[in-house]
C-alpha cells in the first residue's frame, strides 16, 4: 500500500521523479519514483539528522556499493545512490507485488509446492547477497515481495539503522521482532548462517501462517528463539526436514544458502537453470496469484508525469488533473465553506405495490459487501439501506422504471472483490453499485468497474488514490481518512480539550489509521499549538501495551488510540487501570462497533468523531421520515452508517432517473457517472457534492456542522451533536 506525497516531500531525488510514499522507517522515507527512462524505483531517503554521523555515511556508501554488485534475479537491483547528499538516498528496482506477509494474512498458508519454489529462489537470492560480501540481517515476510515471475528479496543491509532503530524524529516506535537467529538474539554479529535461519523462519511462516516462535513481547520472543524448538506443526516430509536444518540452533549445522536452493529445487518442476515461473499461477495458489496480478496492474495504471489535461468540451468528461495535484488533494483540509444545494426528499411508501408492468422497464441496483469480520456491520447497514431506498422507489406513483437489488459478498479479499465486481459488471441489468465497503476491496473492485464504465458509490471508505485508475465511475460519499484526523483536532479545539495529547497509531488497523493519525499529530502541533507524544505500533506485533504505557509515562492529559477494535478495547482497559480520566478518542471506523459492549466500564466516556449520523436523535423532517421508514421495515432505529448509505443510493437513483431512455432500453452507464460528478444532493444530515476526484467535498461547513461527535455512555454510542454544537436536543 502507498500514500500520497505530503507538501513537505521533495518532488524529485537524483534522477527520479517521486510519485508516492511507500512507507516511513526509523530514519527515513521510502518513495515510489520514476526514472527519466520511465522505470519505476523504490527510493529510500535518509533524513539529514539521521545521517549526521560521518561513520553512518561511510557505511551507507560502502553497503550501497556492495549491494550494487549483487548478481541475482531474485534480489531487487540497485539503480542509484548518493551517500554524500544532504539527505543520503538509495534507489532500487520497484516490485509491484504484495509482500509475503500480506498475501499470507489475506489468503492463509501457501501449499508445500509453493513454499519449495519460494525457498529455492530466495535461497539463490541469499547466495547472491553473500557472494557480494553482504549479510542481509533482516529476512522476514515483509521483506519478500511476490512478483509476477517469482519472489524478490528487498532491503538487504542498506541503512540498517533505519530499519532497526526504534525512535523516529518525532518519537514514534516501529519494529517487527521474531525473524532472527539465536546468535542475533544473544547480541552476537549476524552471519550468512543467520540469514539461512531467518529464511527458515520465513518458510515456516509461509507454510503454517504463523511465526515459528510465536508472538508477544520482544523479550519472550528472543527467549523462545534461543531456547525453544520452532512450531512446525503441519509441515511434513522433505520440507519439514529442510526447515529443521535451517532452524538449527548451532549455525554450523545449517545448510548454506546455495545448498538450500538446490535442496528445495529437487521437487521444483522448473529446475535450474530453467529460470523463473512463467506466471504467478505457475507456482502460487489462485487467490494469491490474482493478488499478485492486481498489484502488478496497479503499476501499469500509474500515469506519466504530465501537466493537467483539459477535458474535451464535447464529451462532458471532468478535467483530469496532474498526478501531483491529485496526490496532494488529501491534505487540503478545512477548506472555505461552499454553498448548499436544493433539498430533495422522496420518501415514498413501502406498501409493496411496486410490481413491474409491460410498459415499465426493470433494472437492478448492485450492492457489493463484505459480510464477515469487522466489515460485517457495514455490510448489514449498506444492504438494508439499499433495500429500503429501492422499496421506496418502487412504491412511488408515476415512476418510469422498477428496481431490484442484487447483493454480492466479496468475502473481504482482493480476489473475492475482483470476482464480485466482474459478476455485477457482467449483468447488463445492473445500472449502478453501492459498495464495496472497505479500502482493500475497493482497491480491487474499482478497477473492474472502471473498465466496465459502471458507476459505483461507496459510503464507508475515504482514501484518495482510486482516482488514478478509476477517474470517472468511482465515487466516495465518506469523508477522507485524513479529514478524520482533522475532525478530532477540531472537536478538541471547539470544546477546549487541547491539553498535551498522547496518540498511539496501531498499524494493524491499516493505512487508514496512519492517514488520520499523521494529520492529527500535525494539526495538534500546528493548529492547536499543543504538545503531542506519538507512538506507532507495527503490524504483527504485541507492542501496543508498551506503547500506551510509554505515552502515559509522559504525563499526557488527552489520549487517542487509532487502531482496530480489539486493540482499542485493550487500550481502554489499560487506561482505566492506570486511572486515566482525560478525554479519549478512538478511530472513526469504530463507530457502530461492539467497542462499548466489549470495553465495558473502561469504555465509558470515549469519543468517536465521524460524519456518520444517528438520525434517530435528530428532529428534522428528513431524519424523522427516514427513521420511521427504517423502523417500520426493520423493527428498530437505523443502523450506524445506514443514513449515509441510504443517502448515497437516493442520490444515485435521482441522477439515474434522468439518464433512462424514453420508452426504456439499456441506459448509457457512463452517462450516470457524468451526471453524478456535477450533482448536489441534500441528504438526511449533510449536503453531498464531489470534488474533481469524485470524493465527498469536505469543507469548513461539512467538517463543523455536519460531522458528529458520539460518546460512549451506558454501554452504547450516544450522539452528542455536530462538532460546532454543544448538544443535539431530543
Amino acid at each position: 500500500m502507498s500514500e500520497a506525497l505530503r507538501p513537505s516531500d521533495p518532488s524529485a531525488v537524483g534522477g527520479f521523479r517521486l510519485l508516492r510514499r511507500l512507507g516511513a522507517g526509523g530514519m527515513g522515507v521510502v518513495y515510489l519514483g520514476r526514472s527519466e527512462t520511465g522505470a519505476l524505483a523504490a527510493v529510500k531517503v535518509i533524513r539529514a539528522e539521521g545521517a549526521a554521523d560521518d561513520g553512518f555515511r561511510a557505511r551507507f556508501a560502502r553497503e550501497a556499493e556492495l549491494a550494487a554488485r549483487v548478481d541475482s534475479p531474485w534480489v531487487v537491483p540497485v539503480l542509484g545512490a548518493d551517500a554524500t547528499a544532504r539527505e543520503p538516498w538509495l534507489a532500487t528496482g520497484f516490485v509491484a507485488g504484495p509482500a509475503l506477509a500480506e498475501a499470507v494474512t489475506a489468503h492463509g498458508p501457501l501449499p508445500p509446492s509453493a513454499v519449495r519454489v519460494l525457498g529455492s529462489l530466495l535461497g539463490e537470492a541469499l547466495a547472491g547477497v553473500h557472494a557480494a560480501g553482504l549479510v542481509h540481517r533482516d529476512v522476514k515476510p515483509g521483506n519478500v515481495l511476490l512478483a509476477v515471475n517469482g519472489p524478490r528479496l528487498i532491503d538487504f543491509g542498506i541503512a540498517r539503522a533505519a530499519d532497526d532503530t526504534a525512535l523516529t524524529t518525532s518519537g514514534m516506535v516501529v519494529g517487527t521482532p521474531g525473524f532472527l537467529a539465536p546468535e542475533q538474539a544473544r547480541g552476537e554479529a549476524a552471519t550468512a548462517a543467520s540469514d539461512v535461519f531467518a529464511l527458515g523462519c520465513v518458510l515456516a511462516y509461509a507454510s503454517t501462517g504463523r511465526p515459528p516462535f510465536g508472538t508477544g513481547a520482544t523479550d519472550a520472543l528472543l527467549y523462545r528463539t534461543v531456547h525453544d524448538e520452532p512450531d512446525l506443526d503441519g509441515v511434513t516430509g522433505a520440507l519439514r526436514e529442510t526447515l529443521d536444518a535451517c532452524l538449527a540452533k548451532d549455525p554450523a549445522e545449517r545448510p548454506g544458502a546455495g545448498d538450500l536452493r538446490l535442496r528445495l529445487a529437487e521437487d521444483f518442476p522448473l529446475r535450474p537453470p530453467a529460470g523463473a515461473p512463467e506466471s504467478p499461477s505457475a507456482w502460487l495458489p489462485d487467490p494469491v496469484a490474482r493478488m499478485v496480478a492486481v498489484r502488478s496492474a496497479e503499476s501499469l495504471a500509474l500515469p506519466d508525469i504530465e501537466p493537467t489535461v483539459v477535458d474535451d468540451p464535447g464529451t462532458g468528461q471532468p478535467a483530469r488533473p496532474s498526478r501531483r495535484r491529485l496526490l496532494l488533494a488529501g491534505g487540503a483540509l478545512l477548506l472555505a465553506g461552499g454553498g448548499t444545494g436544493a433539498a430533495l426528499w422522496a420518501a415514498g411508501r413501502d406498501d409493496g405495490s411496486g410490481r413491474s408492468t409491460a410498459a415499465r422497464p426493470s433494472y437492478l441496483l448492485g450492492v457489493q459487501v463484505t459480510r464477515s469480520g469487522a466489515a460485517a456491520p457495514l455490510a448489514r447497514a449498506c444492504e438494508r439501506a439499499a433495500r429500503l431506498a429501492v422499496a421506496q422507489h418502487n412504491a412511488t406513483a408515476g415512476r418510469t422504471f422498477d428496481l431490484g437489488v442484487r447483493v454480492v459478498d466479496d468475502h473481504g479479499t482482493v480476489g473475492g472483490a475482483t470476482a464480485a465486481a466482474h459478476e455485477l459488471a457482467a449483468d447488463s441489468a445492473v445500472v449502478a453499485v453501492l459498495g464495496p465497503v472497505t479500502e482493500l476491496t475497493l482497491r480491487a473492485a474499482s478497477r473492474v468497474y472502471a473498465s466496465a464504465k459502471l458507476t459505483h458509490v461507496t459510503s464507508t471508505t475515504g482514501q484518495n488514490d482510486y482516482y488514478v485508475w478509476s477517474p470517472t465511475v468511482t465515487f466516495q460519499t465518506g469523508v477522507g481518512q485524513q479529514a478524520a484526523g482533522t475532525a478530532i483536532a477540531l472537536h478538541a479545539l471547539v470544546h477546549g480539550l487541547t491539553a498535551p495529547l498522547g496518540i498511539v497509531i496501531d498499524r494493524s488497523g491499516g493505512t487508514v489509521e496512519l492517514d488520520q493519525g499523521s494529520v492529527l499529530v500535525t494539526q495538534w502541533r500546528g493548529a492547536l499549538h499543543s504538545q503531542v507524544v506519538p507512538k506507532v505500533v507495527a503490524e504483527d506485533t504485541d507492542d501496543a501495551p508498551a506503547a500506551v504505557a510509554a505515552v502515559l509515562s509522559r504525563g499526557v492529559r488527552d489520549f487517542a488510540y487509532l487502531g482496530p477494535q480489539e486493540a482499542t478495547v485493550r487500550a481502554a482497559r489499560q487506561l482505566s487501570a492506570a486511572g486515566f480520566t482525560g478525554p479519549r478518542w478512538m478511530s472513526h471506523l469504530l463507530y457502530g462497533s461492539d467497542f462499548p459492549k466489549l470495553a465495558g466500564a473502561a469504555g465509558e466516556g470515549w469519543f468517536v468523531v465521524t460524519p456518520a449520523v444517528d438520525a434517530s436523535v435528530l428532529r428534522t423532517k428528513a431524519a424523522e421520515q427516514f427513521t420511521a421508514a427504517w423502523r417500520k421495515r426493520y423493527g428498530g432505529i437505523p443502523d450506524p452508517n445506514g443514513a449515509e448509505a441510504y443517502d448515497s443510493v437516493r442520490m444515485v437513483l435521482r441522477e439515474f432517473t434522468r439518464t433512462v431512455p424514453s420508452g426504456g432500453g439499456r441506459p448509457d452507464r457512463l452517462a450516470l457517472a457524468l451526471r453524478l460528478h456535477k450533482a448536489t444532493y441534500q441528504g438526511i444530515a449533510r449536503t453531498y457534492t464531489f470534488n474533481q476526484y469524485n470524493q465527498f467535498n469536505a469543507d469548513a461547513r461539512t467538517m463543523g456542522g455536519e460531522t458528529f461527535v458520539h460518546q460512549v455512555h451506558d454501554g452504547r454510542f450516544r450522539q452528542v451533536g455536530p462538532i460546532l454544537a454543544g448538544q443535539t436536543k431530543g
